[in-house]
């Protein structure tokens, strides 16, 4: 994992003293769940967010495999670099941690946690506007 390019202490096995894991949402149809996993070490407390997508083999409708399929676009996006490239350009989304894919069957996706929440109306204003600086 690139916890140091994320912000986040370099964690040793030996500095591990607990870990602890909180399933904070379900995903679309039931295909997983995303959690909060929290490590308490010597040091301090380290915090990050792990999404596990269980993909059907074989999907019933259209809209579960569009589901299916978008899991599988998340997995690139973080994958292939396009996180970092919001990040350099000062959008505030998650960090990629550790991406995992076995295509058309299992995502995991490890990432930084976002704190806070927008009670904002015009954010989506703002974003819109912001668009266009990206390279």
């Amino acid at each position: 994992p690139r916890f140091s390019q994320a912000g986040l202490p370099p964690l040793a096995a030996t500095e591990i003293v607990g870990v602890a894991a909180t399933a904070i949402a379900s995903l679309w149809a039931g295909m997983g769940s995303v959690y909060r996993l929290s490590a308490k070490t010597k040091r301090g407390d380290v915090s990050i967010v792990a999404k596990r997508v269980e993909l059907p083999q074989r999907c019933s409708s259209i809209g579960d495999q569009r589901k299916k399929d978008s899991y599988d676009v998340e997995a690139a996006f973080y994958s292939r670099g396009h996180a970092e490239r919001l990040l350099s350009a000062g959008a505030i989304v998650p960090t990629p941690l550790h991406v995992e894919t076995s295509r058309g069957e299992n995502v995991t996706i490890c990432m930084t946690l976002l704190e806070g929440r927008s009670s904002h109306r015009g954010d989506s204003a703002a974003f819109v506007s912001w668009l266009p600086q990206l390279p």
